[in-house]
């Protein structure tokens, strides 16, 4: 007898199943995800992941389950979890839509496996320190409408295998380290709205590369290596909004069909090389609220239409060569917030019209030829919280006005020509920073009355503001100070109790005032200045000596003690200080006794000076420890022994200074395969070396791009440190800084070198300052020095040289100065280039030389008519030639220069600012 199964057992008999399927499903999500936990570092946030709370699954903390009970989505952002991906379980979670686990602190891969999570719309792993490549199965995830991996330090995969995402919305791959051509795939992800590829670095050109993306809204690329012209197909996307291609390489005009982007809200094209003028059509793109164009070569004047940007809110033109007046319909953007124009070209007198840009929160005029005084709306902008007008040509006095800018926080008057009297309702502002520096007429002498009121100050700069007595003891009740800048002044008196209370000191700079005082003080009780990164008490009357409590620094990179009284030997600890200090200058101070050989291999050191103090003993080997160093100057001291060889494991160093001290005996290079790989100036003139000249171990001098600076910052405002060294031109000594990196200089004056000059010297070939003179070189001139090129100064004087000048090298071009004077050379002088121009000082004590410009005549040689120079059109009309102002008179000529920071401790004489000037010129021609 047959049974029938009645429809509803049947049903039921289904439901059980279903049910069964769904609890079973659930109960392996929650396996997973409780294996998962157990993978990663504790953490009281998942508690509520138990087997024994299975049961309760979808009231579990981050879990969010569908109507069925399978787990939909996991949101664990910043909740500081700690682990990997590996123990993921990526083909539990059948249903899962949404997955965020950014800011966090994950790590280790993307496992391929994510490709199972076939239902993701939402991929949130930014913030993380997520690596390797990105899996191309990412793009297998076909569903995904948001995909965010930013903020890793995920590498580029091979494109070609991702597949276009046809439903991708929003792609950001920003901040993270992808190196690669733009990826194809992207291409062809036709619903992108928003494409964030920004601080990577991707290169190539953007030539169709967008011509599919019709849909983009957002798109970022700022801070990559693209280069090539502006992409052509962008101008198509007239759905844009926002364009960001920032920090990369592009470079051309900036096509006029830029207006079909009529809906563009945010433009940034900065810190790249886009040239010539704005096009006119740019100002029609009427719902541009941020237009950002700083750092490129944009030039000519802006043109009035730039009133038509009527939405306009941000305006940024910042370090580009635009010029010429400011376009009066700039002031009826009434929108505007934010205006950056420094470092342009931008003059004339600011318009009263600038009280209409009544929302202006920051104004920023740095660097530009402005003048005249400052227009009395200026000060009715009540909601202008930063001001800069650093490196104009303002003038007149600040109105009492400015009181009623009860906003303003911070305020940069900076290289102007501020006169007094100073206004006293600056006082009733509640500013951060207060930069009044180069203003020599805006004080009388004195520090103004009432800038203790000032107590949120962080920033104070009073730099060159021709300011004298002694500092106010008030400055040190102000104890939010960061950075005091009271340098170049005629400041007297003492400053330890000053800056005893100003706990929170980054910077202190009184340099070059007349400040003394013992400097065992409480200025060196470092625990009271835990923040202090700057010292310099450079070019004061400090006496005493060092006291062993400067060794508790914790925080210093930069200390500069130069150019004061100080005395007696260096504690012995002082080495210790190199682990944390990256530039020490001792410079021009009276110490005395050994250096300290306490020099560790966490020596940080890049530059150390203690030139022309009386040092004595050897040089300490500890030194080879500090790897970093790039500049090293003992000079005009009494070190004394051997050539330091192990000076030739400093590989970074550039500049090594031993001049006037008490070395001896030969230079030997030992079994050193490439010796000084990057050194481009030394001096070891004036002291007892002999034996052979050591050129073969100088052969890599060449020029750098480096600069020898020391630079930090907090916020808008930076302080820099830039080394210095001292160079001997006609006997007296010049602390040179700025562009002593392009300089290459081989002295070796002044010592017993004997021997001939070696052929290797021709490889010398960017060497463009050689002193050999007042040594015993015997031999001819090796007409192999045609070989530098680069050779600006050549001083062979005081020798034994024989032999004929080799005509060859009348090919340096370069050659300015020519010194052979002082030794046994014969025949005829060459006349072509160069030696047209020198005089007869270059050839004195050659008795047996003949021709012009000497007055002795060749044999049987008619003298030729002396040329006229053919030196630059620059030189005409000097009254001083060349050889005549920087030719070797004695030893330790090093001919090096400064562009236009030449601290003269003796005055400034003017035939050496006009060399300076003049090879300034000559070097920025050719190093263009």
């Amino acid at each position: 007898m047959a049974h029938s199964v009645k429809p509803s057992h049947l049903l039921l008999f289904v439901f059980f199943l279903s049910s069964l399927e769904s609890i079973l499903a659930t109960t392996r999500e929650g396996e997973a995800l409780v294996k998962w936990k157990n993978s990663l570092a504790p953490s009281s946030f998942l508690d509520s992941w138990s087997l024994t709370n299975l049961d309760n699954l979808c009231n579990w903390t981050a879990i969010t389950c569908n109507s069925a009970g399978s787990v939909s989505k996991i949101n664990l952002f910043e909740k500081q979890l700690n682990g990997m991906l590996s123990e993921f379980g990526f083909t539990s979670f059948p249903n899962l839509n949404y997955l965020t686990l950014a800011d966090n602190f994950f790590s280790g891969p993307i496992p391929p496996a994510i490709e199972n999570l076939t239902q993701l719309q939402y991929l949130d792993l930014s913030m993380n320190s997520l690596n390797g490549p990105i899996p191309f199965q990412v793009s297998h995830l076909q569903s995904l409408l948001i995909l965010n991996l930013s903020q890793n330090a995920l590498q580029a995969p091979n494109w070609s295998h991702f597949s276009p995402m046809p439903f991708l919305r929003i792609l950001d791959l920003s901040f993270n380290n992808l190196v690669s051509k733009f990826p194809e795939f992207i291409s062809n992800s036709h619903s992108l709205t928003h494409l964030n590829l920004s601080n990577n670095k991707f290169t190539g050109h953007l030539v169709h590369k967008f011509t599919n993306l019709q849909n983009l809204e957002t798109l970022y690329l700022q801070i990559n290596s693209f280069e090539g012209p502006f992409p052509p197909d962008i101008v198509q996307l007239s759905k844009l909004k926002r364009l960001s291609l920032s920090g990369n390489k592009f470079s051309g005009s900036i096509p006029n069909d830029v207006r079909l982007l009529f809906g563009l809200e945010s433009l940034n094209l900065g810190n790249n090389s886009f040239e010539g003028p704005l096009p006119p059509d740019i100002f029609k793109l009427s719902k541009l609220k941020r237009l950002v164009l700083w750092s490129n070569k944009f030039s000519g004047s802006v043109s009035n239409d730039i009133g038509l940007l009527s939405e306009l809110e941000t305006l940024d033109l910042n370090s580009n060569f635009f010029e010429g007046p400011l376009p009066p319909n700039v002031f009826k953007l009434s929108k505007l917030r934010f205006l950056y124009l420094w470092g342009n070209k931008f003059s004339g007198s600011i318009s009263n019209d600038i009280g209409l840009l009544s929302e202006l929160e920051t104004l920023n005029l740095n660097s530009n030829f402005f003048e005249g005084p400052l227009p009395p709306n200026v000060f009715k902008l009540s909601k202008l919280r930063f001001l800069y007008l650093w490196g104009n040509k303002f003038s007149g006095s600040v109105s009492n006005d400015i009181g009623l800018l009860s906003n303003l926080e911070h305020l940069d008057l900076d290289s102007n020509f501020f006169e007094g009297p100073f206004p006293s309702n600056i006082f009733k502002l509640r500013l951060k920073i207060l930069n009044l520096s180069n203003n020599r007429n805006l004080f009388q002498r004195s520090f103004p009355i009432g800038l203790e009121l000032l107590s949120n100050l962080s920033y104070l700069g009073l730099h060159s503001s021709n300011l004298s007595g002694n500092i106010p003891s008030y400055i040190g009740n102000l104890k939010l100070l960061e950075f005091l800048d009271l340098g170049s002044n005629q400041l007297t008196g003492p400053l330890s109790k000053i800056v005893y209370n100003l706990t929170n000191l980054i910077l202190l700079d009184v340099s070059y005032n007349s400040l003394h005082g013992n400097i065992q003080s409480d200025l060196w009780q470092y625990n009271d200045h835990p923040t202090l990164e700057y010292m310099s008490l450079s070019g004061n009357y400090f006496t005493g000596e060092l006291p062993t409590t400067i060794c508790n620094v914790t925080s210093l990179s930069v200390l500069d003690l130069s150019n004061n009284e100080l005395s007696g030997a260096l504690p012995n600890c002082f080495g210790n200080l190199a682990d944390r200090l990256l530039f020490i200058n001792l410079a021009n101070n009276q110490f005395r006794g050994t250096i300290p050989t306490t020099f560790s291999r966490s020596c940080q050191l890049k530059y150390l000076n203690m030139d022309n103090n009386e040092f004595e003993g050897l040089l300490p080997p500890s030194l080879e420890n500090c790897k970093h160093l790039r500049i090293l100057d003992i000079g005009n001291n009494k070190i004394g022994g051997t050539f330091p060889s192990w000076l030739y494991v400093l590989g970074e160093l550039e500049v090594l200074l031993l001049r006037s001290n008490k070395l001896y005996g030969t230079i030997s290079g030992r079994s050193i395969e490439d010796p000084f790989p990057k050194l481009r100036i030394v001096d070891l003139s004036n002291n007892q070396f002999t034996g052979h000249l050591p050129i073969q171990y100088f052969k890599n001098m060449k020029s750098t791009d480096n600069l020898y600076r020391f630079q930090d910052g907090k916020g808008v405002f930076c302080f820099r440190y830039e080394a210095s060294v001292s160079l001997t031109v006609k006997g007296t000594e010049y602390e040179v800084k700025k562009i002593l990196h392009i300089y290459t200089t081989i002295d070796l004056s002044c010592n017993k070198f004997q021997g001939e000059i070696p052929d290797v010297i021709g490889e010398l070939r960017w060497l463009a300052l050689l002193n050999l003179s007042h040594n015993s070189l015997t031999g001819p001139i090796p007409s192999l020095l045609r070989n530098m090129k680069e050779l600006q100064s050549l001083d062979l004087s005081s020798n034994q040289l024989t032999g004929a000048i080799p005509p060859q090298l009348t090919a340096l071009t370069y050659l300015e100065v020519l010194n052979l004077s002082g030794n046994h050379l014969s025949g005829e002088i060459p006349q072509k280039g160069q030696f047209n121009t020198f005089n007869n000082d270059s050839y004195l004590g050659n008795s047996a030389l003949c021709g012009s410009p000497l007055t002795k005549k060749c044999a049987n040689t008619a003298s030729p008519p002396q040329e006229v120079g053919n030196g630059d059109e620059d030189d005409a009309g000097d009254e001083l030639t060349w050889e005549a102002i920087v030719m070797g008179y004695g030893c330790g000529l090093i001919c090096g220069l400064s562009s236009a920071y030449i601290v003269l401790k003796l005055g400034k004489p003017w035939w050496f600012v006009r060399y300076v000037e003049v090879l300034q010129l000559k070097l920025m021609k050719r190093y263009a």
